[in-house]
């Protein structure tokens, strides 16, 4: 037998008769069809012919790495490609917030504590200012008053040397929450395009599906009925054959 010549069709074994409508006569059978061990032979022969010949055209989604069902269409393929992605991207944007969770809550506690130490660096500051200035006025007052101001005026320089130290203070502790939130705002900047670059690579709707031939293995192959049937023609007087089915 040619299978390479053989027709398909969707003929299913079950409807087919086991015998003909009368008055119906039969076409000769070659010799070799009366055998009864033909037709092992021919069903070997086609399994190993449906092996070598046939395949099944797939379309994988190389993001999902999910492959589509026979006989699925492209539409109905990325539509359920659609639900997987929103499944792996709300999975995989978890687990994005999950790494990125400490470092955030780290920054956000030296974030914390660096304005605590601003506020209490600018409540030192002042109270020197306010020292410093008592100082001062009380070592004015001793001048007019006729007083030597001698140690006055060396204290009051003493509380100015200190009221620009905690000035200084204030100015370091504010640079450093400076440079804490400007961490915060590149931290959270890499965490949204973390999150873009996911929904992009996650994409059905736009993704290059690629065609995958899926040949059977020869185990896979089985051969459900090999029979042998007669096509039914009409024939007309004139003796013309017309297709019956």
């Amino acid at each position: 037998i040619d299978w390479e010549s053989a027709a398909e069709t969707d003929l299913e074994g079950n409807s087919m008769e086991t015998s003909p409508r009368d008055p119906a006569r039969y076409a000769g059978l070659p010799p070799i069809a009366a055998r009864a061990e033909s037709y092992g032979f021919w069903s070997k022969e086609f399994a190993a012919w449906l092996q070598r010949s046939r395949k099944v055209e797939l379309m994988k989604s190389p993001s999902l790495k999910e492959y589509s069902r026979a006989g699925e269409s492209e539409r109905d393929f990325r539509i359920r490609l659609q639900q997987q992605s929103r499944e792996r991207r709300d999975a995989e944007a978890e687990r994005l917030r999950q790494k990125y969770a400490p470092k955030i809550a780290a920054l956000e506690e030296r974030t914390r504590r660096a304005r605590a130490t601003v506020e209490k660096e600018k409540d030192q500051a002042r109270n020197q200012k306010v020292q410093t200035a008592l100082s001062f006025g009380a070592t004015i007052l001793g001048g007019f008053m006729g007083r030597k101001g001698t140690s006055g005026a060396r204290s009051t320089l003493g509380g100015m040397s200190r009221a620009s130290k905690e000035s200084r203070d204030v100015g370091r502790a504010e640079d450093t929450v400076e440079a804490l939130e400007e961490k915060m705002k590149q931290l959270n900047a890499d965490f949204k395009a973390d999150l873009d670059r996911l929904s992009s690579s996650l994409d059905p709707q736009t993704e290059t599906l690629e065609r995958v031939a899926v040949r059977p293995a020869k185990k896979d192959v089985s051969v459900r009925l090999l029979a042998l049937a007669w096509l039914p023609y009409w024939r007309s007087p004139a003796g013309d054959l017309t297709r019956a089915w």
